[in-house]
């Protein structure tokens, strides 16, 4: 392909031209592509619509599902498409920019067994990618796909344009009007794009587009060995490809030595990763954890009180949040703060993702999150390398975490997480100075134990684990933290 006389040309000869009244008489300067979907049900409609003057919006070109390719408008005049716009301090893009249209119907929902379009056509599950926009990430909508000779096509003609004008940028309709406009969407694999666009260019092979979301790898392992010692660790094959940035925090799983006692103590594993990641030394078992905090029956599910009182009780303070958005899970993460989630762990069983079969609420911790995944220390696993910061994608993962709410056996509240008040790291500890004539530090905390001694007004103490309104202080013993004040 190549650019002649302000015409796109294929084999020397000019693609179809549909001419559109709707645009300016020149472009200020050729800068940019922007790329869109039609949100229509056929290229027909879509060249119709941009050449009525009724509608008000044209573009460049229209790209069809097949490849063909039709022009509108010449590329020395301003199409009408990008609307309200900016980008790097321009404004107005249609006066920099180059659109071309690509026959898509864009977002659709699931309306029964359907995916509709917005404008009511519906389409089979095999045109439609399942995934959350980067604007709206908490919310999950079907996006119809773009076919392969579509996206090859189109990587020419950017390849040709670029040739021919220097362009700078090649943008999405959401880059430049954000909040406003969705497209291309996610269906769209823009970065695969302009790497296919910059090969083109360079005169390098093309390589294809991806249509589909990246297949999920199935588990494997490898060994790395250590030349030095000899001494060789185990991996998972989603190890590699995990973000650096994953919080410390230990494993423990709910299966073999030390679980063996129970079936739903997920619960009890998830607490006890928290507890190793904040207090130094912890060794609890989830077994053991039944004991120490005397929870009834044979096998109960444990409840979020019974956790947050057990975590406090052993100075691990946290709050309880529900309708959380992945931005809300993400900021804690950005603070040190693991979080315990409560999932329908059913969402990852039947996207063939685990390795035990199991139907209720299922407790986890999150230890990591990227554009792709969540990584969860998921205890339901036999081997710790399987379980430990496990890959889900974020798409099950909100899924999962949202539906945990539908379980009428066990109600649970969507969205929800378990949140230590500090970050790992951070010091759990904090000074008080008394603020009454004298204070009483009491052996345990309740009022009616005994007096070990008693402090002055004015005295500072560290208080290293509150309980129900009593600090336990670094030299020993608990005082009423309603006369104290922050030191």
């Amino acid at each position: 392909m190549l650019v002649n006389d302000f015409r796109l040309m294929v084999n020397n000869t000019p693609v179809k031209f549909v001419r559109s009244p709707n645009f300016d008489p020149a472009l200020q300067e050729t800068l940019f592509v922007i790329l869109h979907y039609t949100c229509g049900p056929s290229q027909e409609v879509a060249v119709n619509w941009l050449a009525n003057p009724a509608s008000k919006v044209s573009a460049h070109l229209v790209i069809g599902r097949s490849g063909e390719i039709t022009q509108l408008v010449p590329f020395n005049a301003a199409a009408w498409h990008a609307g309200l716009s900016n980008w790097k301090g321009y404004q107005s893009l249609n006066r920099y920019a180059i659109g071309i249209e690509l026959d898509n119907a864009g977002m659709m929902q699931l309306t029964g067994n359907r995916w509709v379009s917005s404008f009511g056509k519906a389409y089979p599950d095999n045109e439609v990618m399942i995934a959350a926009h980067e604007q709206t990430p908490n919310v999950m909508y079907g996006w119809h796909k773009y076919t392969s000779i579509q996206l090859q096509t189109a990587a020419e003609v950017v390849a040709a344009l670029v040739q021919a004008y220097g362009i700078r940028e090649i943008l999405g309709h959401a880059d430049i009007a954000p909040k406003r406009k969705l497209d291309p969407g996610p269906a769209f694999p823009m970065e695969a794009f302009r790497m296919q666009v910059a090969a083109r260019v360079a005169g390098l092979p093309g390589l294809s587009l991806p249509v589909d979301a990246p297949e999920r790898p199935q588990p494997a392992h490898y060994q790395v060995e250590d030349l030095e010692s000899g001494l060789t660790t185990e991996y998972a094959w989603q190890t590699a490809f995990k973000p650096v940035n994953l919080l410390p925090v230990p494993y423990v799983s709910q299966l073999g030595t030390g679980a063996d006692l129970h079936r739903n103590d997920c619960g009890a594993a998830a607490a006890i990763m928290l507890l190793r990641a904040y207090l130094d030394g912890f060794t609890l078992t989830p077994d053991e954890f039944y004991t120490r905090f005397a929870v009834p029956g044979p096998d109960p599910y444990l409840s979020v009180t019974q956790l947050r009182n057990a975590l406090g009780s052993l100075g691990l303070l946290t709050d309880f949040k529900a309708g959380l958005s992945t931005q809300d899970l993400f900021a804690a993460l950005a603070q040190g703060k693991p979080a315990i989630v409560l999932l329908r762990y059913k969402v990852f069983e039947e996207a063939g993702l685990t390795e035990k079969h199991f139907e209720g609420p299922h407790f986890a911790v999150v230890v990591g999150m990227d554009i792709r995944h969540v990584y969860l220390h998921d205890p339901l696993y036999t081997n710790p390398v399987d379980g430990n910061a496990h890959a889900y994608p974020l798409d099950l993962f909100w899924k999962a975490w949202k539906e945990v709410a539908a379980d009428s056996r066990i109600p649970n509240p969507e969205c929800s997480a378990i949140l230590p008040t500090a970050g790992i790291g951070y010091k759990l500890s904090r000074p008080v100075r008394v603020n009454v004539a004298a204070l009483a530090v009491r052996s345990i905390p309740e009022n009616v134990a005994a007096t070990l001694r008693t402090l002055k007004r004015g005295e500072t103490v560290e208080v290293v684990r509150e309980m129900s309104g009593w600090g336990e202080i670094s030299s020993g013993g608990w005082v009423y933290l309603a006369y104290t004040i922050a030191a």
